[in-house]
């Protein structure tokens, strides 16, 4: 069984695009997934994110004006984390194929490297209307995310078109985050290789190529 590892704010918080974190504030998120990942997020609170700090509730409004913006921060540094874990495995000088997998597999190691962040960002993908800000966070998200995959399939000089890239990335994009959700919504992230090799023939099967090996 993998091991929970602690999440890097501060290099999240360096990463281009990104939003400062101070101390405090890395200690409230920090203590915020804590909780979540522990009883739910219907047990975050003010009251519970004082009491595990031992931060005031003033001073965490200070940072914080309400429990809206620390969700929409967990959320917002969830999808820095998936970005953080493609950038380590990319490399520019690999084959299109071998970028493919990397981006794959990055994606998956995201979730497995931190199960509750996995879960809490699924439960956020669905529930992003909740707020405008929610919603806006989650199109930076994947305006993100599609941005990488359309310089990949870009670089690779192989698509006649714009339009054959786009749709190409939407099939992509859309099978990963699909086999993600499910993964993590029936708490199978233990038998994430499986999902994985059927991922990689679908994907093989869209993009009419073959795929190194994908390994976590």
């Amino acid at each position: 069984m993998r091991i929970k590892n602690k999440i890097d704010w501060k290099t999240l918080s360096s990463m281009p695009g990104s939003k400062s974190l101070g101390e405090k504030k890395t200690l409230i998120l920090d203590t915020a997934m804590k909780v979540i990942s522990d009883d739910g997020l219907q047990s975050l609170s003010l009251t519970r994110i004082s009491k595990e700090t031992g931060l005031s509730k003033s001073l965490i409004i200070y940072h914080y004006e309400n429990m809206d913006k620390i969700i929409e921060d967990l959320f917002f540094f969830s999808g820095k984390m998936a970005r953080y874990f493609i950038e380590k495995n990319y490399h520019p000088e690999h084959s299109f194929e071998q970028k493919t997998a990397a981006m794959i597999s990055s994606l998956f190691e995201w979730v497995i490297y931190n199960k509750e962040v996995g879960e809490f960002f699924i439960l956020m993908f669905h529930q992003s209307g909740k707020t405008p800000q929610m919603g806006e966070i989650q199109k930076y998200i994947f305006s993100n995310a599609r941005e990488l995959w359309e310089r990949l399939f870009l670089e690779s000089m192989r698509y006649n078109s714009m339009e054959q890239i786009r749709i190409l990335v939407t099939g992509i994009m859309n099978m990963i985050t699909g086999t993600l959700i499910m993964m993590v919504s029936t708490n199978d992230t233990e038998n994430y290789e499986d999902h994985i090799i059927t991922l990689k023939f679908n994907i093989e099967s869209l993009l009419d190529v073959e795929l190194p090996v994908i390994e976590l």
